[in-house]
């Protein structure tokens, strides 16, 4: 019964808004087919229903209902500005129809360049993973080198990643390897400020008590360390990641032959504006998932702190 009750919500009325929305008078001159459109929004509704049953917190469900209602609400208003009342203009605004019915046509090409734009994010981001955490924890735990090497990270972190991408075009062999840099460079700074932060929040009393029972330099570290700054890391993580993305799409709409930046700047060269759509709600959909798969983990390995 709790379920069931769970399924009333707003957010379904303007589900069903949205799918009379795409049967109005067209008046573009590209007319699409609304079954795109309403598909589309079946499948957002079927996973709105999914989730709901899934998942059990009342704050979860009331946050779902809240996304899910403005999701609607978008793609129901996109549809009236765009294919029923011609409100912006409709060569370069499509109508969500024609952008899920080219969608589905490129999702080959979409998955491809997807992959390798996946490939080249995840090694630079695991590289800068695998060296700033233990960096900075190590420089955190040494209070005075930590002082000088927290001002250092500041400055170099200061400085937009982007500006290394003509450097690293001109020194290094390939352009995969010039974006996977870039992404370690990009995700590195504030993985390690996240670190150095984390650290030096801890209280004297743990790090004291650890010392007391002599523990070694890595159990310090790995044991006691890592697990009480994690919370810091991972604010780190989470703005390495996203700007990851944002040096990545740039990276590859600058000199890429693949990639989802490459799909976008590709068919901007042409003008083509519904595959640029096409590439821009794809890569937003996308980080969204991605950055939301973070949080998922972040929050089952700081459950402790519930």
């Amino acid at each position: 019964m709790e379920r069931l009750k769970r399924l009333i919500s707003t957010a379904h009325l303007l589900f069903a808004a949205a799918v009379l929305v795409q049967f109005l008078p067209t008046k573009t001159k590209k007319l699409g087919d609304p079954i795109y459109a309403v598909k589309l929004l079946l499948l957002l509704e079927v996973l709105f229903i999914v989730l709901t049953l899934v998942k059990p917190a009342q704050k979860d469900h009331k946050t779902q209902n809240g996304v899910f209602g403005v999701i609607f609400a978008f793609l129901g208003i996109w549809t009236l500005l765009t294919a029923k009342l011609v409100i912006i203009p409709q060569d370069i605004f499509k109508a969500p129809d024609i952008v899920a019915e080219q969608f589905v046509k490129d999702l080959p090409r979409l998955m491809n360049d997807l992959a390798a734009s996946m490939i080249t994010i995840t090694i630079g981001y695991v590289l800068a993973l695998a060296t700033a955490i233990p960096i900075g924890l190590f420089l955190g735990w040494n209070s005075q080198i930590g002082k000088v090497s927290e001002q250092v990270a500041n400055f170099l972190g200061s400085i937009p990643p982007i500006v290394f991408i003509p450097y690293s075009l001109a020194l290094l062999p390939t352009f995969k390897s010039c974006s996977v840099f870039v992404i370690f460079i990009t995700a590195f700074f504030p993985i390690l400020s996240g670190s150095m932060s984390g650290v030096q929040n801890i209280s004297e009393q743990t790090v004291n008590s650890a010392k007391a029972l002599c523990v070694s330099k890595p159990t310090m570290l790995f044991r006691i360390l890592l697990p009480a700054s994690l919370p810091q890391i991972f604010d780190g993580c989470n703005m390495g990641l996203l700007l990851s993305f944002i040096l990545l799409t740039s990276a590859e709409m600058i000199g890429g032959n693949s990639g989802i930046g490459f799909y976008i700047q590709y068919y901007t060269n042409f003008g083509n504006f519904t595959r640029i759509m096409v590439g821009i709600v794809f890569l937003g959909t996308v980080v969204t998932l991605v950055t939301n798969l973070v949080k998922t983990i972040e929050a089952y390995l700081l459950r402790w702190k519930k």
